[in-house]
C-alpha cells in the first residue's frame, strides 16, 4: 500500500446532536471529494423514495433529515467506494525508544479521565 489517507466526515444537529466517521483509503483528496460528491447526490436521490427492504441501510425509509443523510452517505462510501472505517483512541499511545542499555523499546501509555463532582459546584447552584 502506498498510503492510506484517513478522511473525518461528520454533522451536527439539534440538541447537541454530533456524530463523526473517520473513514481510509488509498486515493487522493480530489478523488474523496468526487467520492463524497456521488455519494451526497446518492443521499439526496433517496428523498421521497422509500427503500425496500435490504436495500440501502435496510431501513425502508425516505430521507428527511441530515442524520439520514449521513448515514446514507457513510453506506455508499464504505460499501459502494470500498472506504473502510477506522477507530482512533486518543487515550492510547505507543512511544518507540531506548533505554539506557540502547535497547529499543515500546512503551505504552493510556490517558484516564476521572469525573468528580466538585463540592464548590453544588453550593453556586449545581446539582446536589
Amino acid at each position: 500500500m502506498e498510503s492510506m489517507r484517513i478522511f473525518r466526515i461528520y454533522y451536527d444537529w439539534y440538541e447537541d446532536d454530533h456524530e463523526e466517521t473517520l473513514l481510509g483509503k488509498e486515493v487522493t483528496e480530489k478523488e474523496f471529494e468526487s467520492d463524497m460528491a456521488e455519494a451526497i447526490n446518492f443521499a439526496i436521490s433517496l428523498t421521497g423514495k422509500e427503500a425496500e427492504r435490504g436495500d440501502y441501510l435496510g431501513k425502508g425509509y425516505s430521507v428527511e433529515c441530515l442524520p439520514e443523510y449521513y448515514e446514507q452517505v457513510l453506506w455508499f462510501l464504505t460499501k459502494k467506494k470500498g472506504y473502510i472505517q477506522c477507530n482512533f483512541n486518543m487515550e492510547v499511545q505507543y512511544r518507540i525508544e531506548n533505554d539506557d542499555s540502547k535497547k529499543i523499546i515500546a512503551r505504552k501509555r493510556m490517558e484516564t479521565l476521572e469525573l468528580k463532582e466538585l463540592e464548590e459546584w453544588k453550593e453556586i447552584g449545581g446539582r446536589s
